[in-house]
């Protein structure tokens, strides 16, 4: 389907933040920050291309899986969701030279991208806002919730949880959908629960996620505006009907050059 113009100009932002789902080989979500994700030069409105730049799993899973998600959220908290399906990668070409060109690999301090990744759009969600006003609110709401049993498999690391639980950071979470094409859901407000859980606000603008069937696998991912990013995985779980309680097993560093890292996990232990 072709993207709706406010849509398309969301991902076209360079400052944005931008998130790219995937399936893992046991049919999980996966979920990672690709901050290259962009429509193509050739102004083809049905499609976003991307930089296979630092990109290991999210390449495997691509490769294995072509059902994607992708989402973007930008400085003014104006977000989108799509999913869609990559059709592959091209080494040269026009999308290879347009992401080439672009500021951010310009003047990247690390290697170069190795291809273009395209996706074909397959359906889009409608422009949405998050309250400036309201935010402070919902991560208030959230830290009242009681999350009953907090317990993940493993205690995510105080450097980490600051980062999810901060005010100005973006989440991105990846859960499946009955189609088994994955969705993203944006949050804003998330609250610790124990050492290795984190409470999610439903709200307006990722009302969607109150229809998530829980419990569930999951994978969320985090962005600061200090350009700060980590992922962690495990299983969402059901906190009443303003909130999901998501339970860690894996917590991974999401940006270069440690990027795809894993940094504690209940298999290593």
């Amino acid at each position: 389907m072709e993207l709706p113009q406010e849509v398309r100009d969301l991902f076209a932002e360079e400052m944005a933040a931008k998130f790219l789902a995937t399936v893992d080989p046991e049919g999980k979500p996966n979920v990672a920050l690709i901050v290259t994700l962009q429509p193509p030069p050739d102004g083809r409105k049905d499609r976003l291309i991307f930089g296979e730049f630092l990109m290991w799993k999210t390449r495997e899973y691509l490769e294995g899986n072509p059902r994607v998600a992708a989402a973007v959220v930008n400085t003014k908290l104006r977000m989108a969701t799509l999913t869609g399906d990559f059709v592959g990668f091209e080494k040269t070409g026009p999308y290879k030279q347009a992401l080439d060109a672009s500021n951010l690999m310009r003047y990247n301090a690390y290697s170069g991208m190795r291809a273009a990744g395209v996706i074909d759009v397959r359906e889009a969600s409608p422009a949405r806002r998050a309250s400036m006003a309201a935010v402070p609110l919902d991560f208030l709401k959230a830290r009242m919730h009681r999350a009953g049993d907090g317990s993940g498999a493993v205690a995510v690391p105080a450097m980490v949880k600051e980062k999810f639980v901060k005010l100005t950071s973006v989440k991105a979470l990846a859960v499946m959908g009955d189609d088994a094409y994955p969705r993203i859901h944006p949050v804003m407000a998330a609250a610790p629960a124990g050492d290795s859980a984190f409470v999610l606000q439903i709200t307006a603008y990722n009302r969607e996620l109150a229809q998530v069937r829980v419990p569930c696998p999951a994978a969320l991912c985090v962005l600061t505006f200090d350009i700060k990013s980590y992922k962690v995985k495990g299983e969402l779980a059901p906190l009443g009907p303003h909130a999901v309680l998501f339970k860690v097993n894996e917590v991974y560093n999401a940006m270069p050059p440690l990027a795809g890292d894993l940094i504690s996990s209940c298999r290593s232990s």
